[in-house]
């Protein structure tokens, strides 16, 4: 029977913890995530260490890691996540943030009426002839403008309602994420940006599986 090597092992514990923080992206815990992804990278790092601790007695692992080396070295996302881990691990946390997209669709038509009741300070007694023909006059006139300017609103609003075939207000969540703060990767989903350095990682597993073998239980 032949084992895991121990930096694949380490890889699928990297594994495991980032398919919890994405099942807590869909469950909407924030918090969860944030303790999934950071153990994620936190494993993830590990692997290389462990690929050294069991290969380098084996003939010709030193030259061959050293190329690999240089390859991680020039690559911006294995850079990048092992200033991530190293940051995690010494200073705090690993700098993410939720973002959420919402489209929504919505009618919104509204009419705002006011009547302003002006009140004299006299007795009408005290007013003239004038002023109080006036006020009987508005007096009459009040309820048919009244009526005249209500249909006149309601002859706009049925007009509008009829132009429009917009329905009842709408708004949807159509995306929710996190992003690393980093600006060179804040338009990479962090889990995506992960899984792609894992995929790097385990390449390079399956190559030095290949070239040095697995120790047998």
């Amino acid at each position: 029977m032949v084992e895991k090597s121990l930096a694949r092992l380490k890889i699928e514990q990297a594994r495991f913890f980032e398919t919890r923080a994405s099942e807590a992206i869909s469950g909407q815990q924030r918090v969860a995530f944030y303790n999934f992804i950071e153990a994620a990278i936190v494993f993830a790092r590990s692997v290389t260490l462990f690929l050294q601790k069991e290969y380098r007695h084996k003939p010709g692992f030193n030259n061959w890691y050293s190329s690999k080396q240089e390859i991680m070295k020039e690559d911006p996302i294995f850079e990048f996540f092992l200033k991530k881990r190293n940051y995690v691990l010494k200073e705090g946390s690993a700098g993410v943030s939720r973002v959420v997209h919402l489209i929504g669709k919505a009618k919104i038509g509204f009419s705002s009426f006011a009547e302003i009741n002006v009140i004299r300070g006299q007795p009408w007694y005290h007013q003239s002839p004038k002023i109080l023909w006036e006020d009987l006059r508005t007096a009459i006139m009040k309820p048919i403008r009244r009526w005249l300017w209500q249909r006149e609103i309601k002859q706009k609003n049925l007009q509008l309602h009829r132009q429009s075939k917009v329905e009842a207000i709408k708004i949807e969540m159509t995306y929710d994420d996190f992003f690393f703060n980093d600006p060179k990767w804040k338009n990479r989903p962090v889990c995506d940006l992960f899984q792609e350095y894992l995929n790097k990682l385990e390449q390079i597993i399956a190559e030095a599986e290949t070239r040095f073998g697995k120790e047998p239980s």
